[in-house]
């Protein structure tokens, strides 16, 4: 947020932040993840997770590796249009958390897989880079993942204050076996989390808060303070002493232990050298995207400096992307309207062609199924009983979901003269929220809808967003009423099983006719 103004709230096309980015190169990385398909999620069952710092897990005999936590969804990645995500933020602000709570009620449990890589100090030293700089992540063809553990969603909180709100995320409470790196950014947030919680839930005793408290037994000296709920009892608070023998003791052998390493240099403010390559991993992953990505992140480094009021800003940002890409930096001018390419910045780097990593793809992590999604069947009065029948029963077969989506909420009734059981209302019920869509309609309904931009829209946006979309003689009506041309992802529904196939994932050769610009 701009503070003389009050905005942009939550949004990062303005200048405060391209300025501070423009100046600041080893954020070129990071912008390079945020301006890809990765911060587009479909769904928050469909993100990675992964810490960008170095941890070191600690064996009996004091022996360390050097550890990266990450969390590898099940249902696997998949992202959405920039067009459609905009539209779903309007048509359902509370989007991601609807599809959170369907999920699970219907016992679709969002699972993660936990994984470790695990390097040594000596590994660590042949790294084209340095581990322990934030900015850096460890490509997984350099060091594979070992999946050690997982984690399942089986229920929804009974209050969300109390049971997430609530939460205190702290770096420096860990377990017996996991200790610290000396990752700068990760040294400074072992302080400053801790503060971070004692103003956010106002007592140095929020560990207490039962959605904060351990499972297992725990013993300390910490006593009263503000908000104090336990009720500690006994003489001492403090340790050793001789007036308490069952009072908390020390544990050298089986509690907390840091590894013991060798310190040498001058001690100083300064930011070292090793850290100095701002650029190669920003290339790297650039490079390790396929076109149909590349394109995104382009597009969306066009709209956000689109929106930057000062021209040099925008000029210093092309000039950094030299150094990432030379195409990317002339596709960046050409959107914005830049007919010289503005120099690099100076850099006393060497910029490195790191080996392109397929890991870092997302289309590529797209899981073939379409378990966990969401068709949407458009009907109207009079729509084929039999057509809806086999459309949900080859939807349930991919275990997916449907909804029945209507002109109107109550009181549409099926060829069978059966009052249809409708999930939502057109107007209120966009193609954007679905994964694919089906239209059965009869000749007359649809000819109904050919004007009703809500109708429309529906097919639109489906075939804007590269989803399947089936149809039948009357749904044919509607798509020719709103322009849309066939390709192998617009089926009949007479074939269903191929229309379930093409669900699984986008129509990506469809963007280059739908959105030339990319």
């Amino acid at each position: 947020m701009e503070p003389d103004r009050g905005f942009p709230q939550a949004a990062t096309a303005h200048d405060t932040f391209w300025d501070f980015i423009s100046l600041t190169p080893e954020a070129m990385h990071m912008v390079m993840w945020i301006m890809s398909d990765r911060t587009l999620p479909r769904s928050l069952r469909m993100i990675e997770g992964f810490g960008v710092h170095s941890f070191r897990l600690v064996n009996t005999d004091g022996e360390a590796t050097f550890v990266k936590f990450h969390w590898r969804p099940k249902a696997g990645l998949q992202s959405t249009i920039w067009d459609e995500t905009v539209k779903i933020a309007g048509a359902d602000p509370d989007f991601h958390r609807r599809d959170f709570f369907e999920a699970i009620t219907a016992g679709d449990f969002p699972e993660w897989e936990l994984a470790v890589q695990l390097f040594t100090q000596k590994e660590a030293d042949q790294f084209p880079f340095d581990h322990l700089d934030a900015t850096k992540l460890i490509p997984e063809e350099l060091v594979p993942l070992t999946v050690v553990g997982r984690m399942v969603l089986d229920r929804w909180p009974d209050n969300f204050f109390a049971e997430t709100e609530q939460v205190a995320f702290c770096p420096s409470h860990i377990v017996p076996g996991i200790d610290f790196s000396d990752d700068p950014l990760l040294q400074g947030r072992l302080f400053s989390y801790l503060d971070t919680q004692l103003s956010k839930l106002g007592s140095p005793n929020f560990h207490q808060i039962p959605v904060n408290a351990p499972k297992c037994p725990l013993a300390n000296h910490q006593r009263d303070g503000h908000m104090q709920m336990a009720r500690p009892t006994g003489r001492v608070a403090y340790e050793p002493n001789t007036l308490a023998k069952d009072a908390p003791r020390e544990q050298p052998l089986t509690g907390f232990n840091s590894v013991a390493e060798p310190v040498a240099g001058d001690k100083g403010r300064i930011r070292p050298e090793s850290f100095a390559d701002h650029y190669s991993q920003a290339r790297q992953f650039f490079a390790s995207q396929d076109e149909t990505e590349q394109a995104h992140i382009i597009a969306a480094l066009v709209f956000e400096l689109s929106k930057v009021e000062h021209p040099h800003i925008r000029l210093a940002m092309v000039g950094h992307m030299r150094y990432i890409d030379e195409e990317l930096a002339q596709r960046l001018a050409h959107g914005l309207g830049i007919k010289e390419l503005p120099a690099a910045p100076a850099t006393m780097v060497i910029v490195q062609d790191l080996p392109v990593s397929p890991a870092l793809r997302l289309i590529d992590k797209m899981k073939d199924t379409l378990a966990g999604r969401v068709v949407g069947v458009l009907i109207a009065e009079g729509s084929d009983a039999k057509i809806l029948e086999k459309v949900k029963a080859a939807v349930a077969s991919a275990d997916a979901k449907y909804k029945i989506i209507a002109p109107r909420i109550n009181g549409v009734h099926l060829s069978d003269g059966t009052e249809a059981k409708i999930d939502g209302q057109l107007a209120g019920s966009p193609s954007v929220i679905f994964d694919a869509i089906v239209v059965v309609l009869t000749d007359e309904s649809a000819k109904k809808l050919e004007g009703d931009m809500a109708a429309c829209d529906f097919v639109r946006d489906a075939f804007s967003h590269l989803k399947a979309i089936a149809y039948d003689a009357g749904g044919e009506i509607l798509l020719n009423a709103a322009g849309i041309n066939k390709d192998a992802a617009v089926i009949s529904t007479d074939k269903l099983k191929d229309f379930v196939a093409a669900a699984k994932t986008r129509m990506w050769a469809r963007e280059k006719f739908v959105r030339p610009s990319l």
